[in-house]
């Protein structure tokens, strides 16, 4: 019973450490260059760029629309993993300051940023767990229509950068699609170097 509990504690831990790495990239590279690079957070810079709403709160919005959704499409206990990253993602973001560590340098920021978040987004995958937002509609069309999810998720990705281009100019589409490919890279070498460290 002891050793659950150990193992629930530093599973939780780890999880609210990958998620601090998405609110610190966000907050300290993303967000001080209006870089919107997918996912529930790309719509929350988007709509702070545009109409100067704060992330955390639109983040926290989405999150309980999508959360709603996978209650009503999904199972119990995928809505559960879902709601404890919903809810601290925002909070998180919160308490996080917004500061451009990198001010002479938008291409540098986003490269750095990009591989923090990946590494904080394949540290919740190898713990099968999630920070919500657009994650959930994946899921239920593959649940509906067996869609896989990573085709539906590149195409909801690919619309948010595209609110980069609407909203600012080619230049941050650009360094928005680098973004994704740098994250999507980092999520699967850490992915390697987990897989390997397991199997010594």
């Amino acid at each position: 019973m002891k050793n659950k509990k150990k193992r629930i504690s530093a599973k939780l831990l780890m999880m609210l450490v990958a998620l601090e790495l998405i609110a610190f990239s966000l907050n300290m590279f993303f967000e001080p260059h209006s870089i919107a690079a997918g996912g529930a957070t790309g719509i929350a810079i988007l709509l702070q760029a545009g109409w100067k709403i704060p992330t955390f709160i639109s983040v926290l919005f989405i999150n309980i629309v999508m959360l709603v959704l996978a209650y009503i499409h999904l199972d119990r206990q995928t809505t559960i993993k879902l709601a404890i990253g919903s809810f601290a993602l925002p909070l998180l973001l919160y308490i996080t300051p917004v500061y451009n560590l990198i001010p002479n340098s938008r291409v540098i920021s986003i490269i750095v940023g990009s591989i923090i978040f990946g590494i904080g987004l394949a540290i919740l995958y190898t713990l099968n767990m999630s920070s919500g937002g657009t994650t959930v509609p994946p899921m239920i069309i593959y649940k509906n229509f067996g869609i896989e999810k990573y085709i539906s998720l590149f195409i909801i990705d690919g619309f948010v950068c595209l609110g980069n281009f609407v909203l600012s100019d080619v230049i941050s589409f650009l360094l928005a699609v680098m973004s994704v490919a740098i994250s999507s890279l980092a999520i699967k070498g850490f992915g390697i170097f987990h897989q390997r460290h397991i199997t010594e």
